[in-house]
C-alpha cells in the first residue's frame, strides 16, 4: 500500500548569498506546511539572494540518516512535539511554529476600544472623518467580485510568486457560506473588504480572507486596510453570539509584520488550537557563523515557557546585544527571556 504524501516528511535545501555576505545553505525538514509558512520567511531572513537546491520527500523513519547527512550550517525542521522531543540538542533553539491573534470582544466595544492602542484609534478617526463606513454582505455576488477583484490580486501583490490563498470554492462554501463579508467603503466607492467565517459552536469569528480594491498599494496606505479590522472588530462586538475575533496566524518571529501591526488592535498572542499547536519549530546551527548569529540575533523567536504561556526569546553574544529595539509587548506574551549564543558552544 502507497504511503500519503501527508504522511511524508518534507525537505528544502536552499543556498545563497546570506545577510552578511557568505555563501552559504540552509535546509528545511519536517511538515509540508512549513515549506508554506515558515521556510520562506526564513529564507527571506536569512539570504540576500538564494536558489533551491534540492527539494522532496522521504519517509519519517529516515528522519534521524537525513539529519546526520545534512551538511548545512542552519537546519530549521517543523515537526510534531514528539518528534521534536526525540531529536532536539542542547545546543537547539525550540520555539512554538505559528501563532494565532485573537480580540476579546465579549465585554463590549467600548472595552475594547481602551485595548487598541492610540495610535490605531486615531486613524480610526481620522478614517470616519475621511468619509470611510462599512457594511456586511451575504450576497453570493458580493462575494465573488471581492475574491477576484480583491482578495486574489491583493495576495498577488503582497507575496508575487509565494502567494497562497483559499481556493474559490473552498473559500466559498467553508468560509463565506458560514459567515460574513464585510465591505469598506470610503465616500461611495468599495475599497477594501474581508470574508469571515463565524465558528456558533464556539462563539469565534475567524477573520480569513482580506483584500483590497485590485491590490493596489494606495488602499494600504490611505487607511482602507486597516479600516477593515476596525469593522470587524466593532461589528462582532456588538453581535451577542460572538465573544471573540480570532485574527488567524502568523510566524512566531517578532519581526514578522502582521505580528506587529495586529497586536495595536489590542490582540492577544496564542498558541493555536489546531495542528500547528501540535507542531513546534526547531533551529540548529552546525556552527555560530556570522550569518547564523546574524540570523538568531535579529529574529527574536516566540518560544513556549514551562506553564505552556508565550515568551519572547531574544539572542545575544559578546559582540552584539539583544534586539530589545523590535518589541515584543502584546496580550499573551509573558515576557523575554535572553539567549547567549556564545554559551551554546561552551
Amino acid at each position: 500500500m502507497s504511503i500519503s504524501i501527508d504522511k511524508l516528511c518534507h525537505f528544502r535545501v536552499v543556498r545563497g548569498l546570506s545577510k552578511v555576505g557568505e555563501d552559504v545553505e540552509i535546509t528545511y525538514v519536517g511538515v509540508s506546511e512549513g515549506l508554506v509558512y515558515i521556510e520562506p520567511f526564513i529564507e527571506g531572513c536569512y539570504f540576500d539572494l538564494s536558489s533551491i537546491v534540492s527539494q522532496g520527500t522521504f519517509e519519517w523513519k529516515d528522519l534521524e540518516r537525513f539529519l546526520r547527512s545534512t551538511k548545512s550550517e542552519l537546519v530549521v525542521m517543523m515537526a510534531p512535539v514528539p518528534t521534536i522531543s526525540q531529536f532536539v540538542c542542547k545546543t537547539d533553539v525550540v520555539g512554538v511554529c505559528r501563532i494565532h491573534q485573537e480580540v476579546d470582544v465579549s465585554r463590549g466595544y467600548d472595552h475594547i476600544k481602551s485595548q487598541i492602542s492610540r495610535r490605531e484609534e486615531k486613524r480610526r478617526t481620522q478614517c470616519i472623518a475621511q468619509g470611510f463606513y462599512y457594511n456586511v454582505s451575504v450576497e453570493d455576488r458580493d462575494f465573488y467580485e471581492f475574491y477576484h477583484s480583491m482578495h486574489l490580486p491583493t495576495m498577488r501583490n503582497r507575496y508575487g510568486d509565494l502567494a497562497r490563498s483559499v481556493k474559490e470554492t473552498e473559500a466559498y462554501t467553508d468560509i463565506f457560506k458560514k459567515g460574513v463579508l464585510f465591505r469598506v467603503y470610503r465616500t461611495q466607492g468599495w475599497v477594501a473588504g474581508s470574508v469571515s467565517q463565524i465558528d456558533e459552536s464556539s462563539r469565534i469569528l475567524n477573520a480569513r480572507l482580506i483584500g483590497i480594491k485590485e491590490g493596489c498599494d494606495i488602499y494600504r496606505t490611505d487607511g482602507s486596510q486597516g479600516f477593515v479590522y476596525h469593522s470587524i472588530i466593532e461589528w462582532a462586538a456588538h453581535n451577542s453570539s460572538i465573544d471573540c475575533v480570532d485574527f488567524q496566524g502568523c510566524e512566531p518571529f517578532l519581526t514578522k509584520g502582521t505580528f506587529q501591526y495586529k497586536k495595536r488592535f489590542g490582540a492577544r498572542a496564542v498558541i493555536p488550537k489546531n495542528k500547528f499547536g501540535d507542531w513546534r519549530l526547531l533551529i540548529r546551527v552546525a556552527s555560530l557563523s556570522l550569518s547564523a548569529r546574524h540570523f538568531l540575533i535579529n529574529n527574536p523567536l516566540l518560544v513556549e515557557d514551562e506553564r505552556g504561556g508565550l515568551n519572547a526569546q531574544y539572542c545575544f553574544d559578546a559582540t552584539n546585544g539583544p534586539r530589545k529595539d523590535i518589541p515584543y509587548a502584546s496580550e499573551g506574551i509573558n515576557g523575554a527571556v535572553y539567549l547567549n549564543l556564545d554559551s551554546l558552544y561552551d
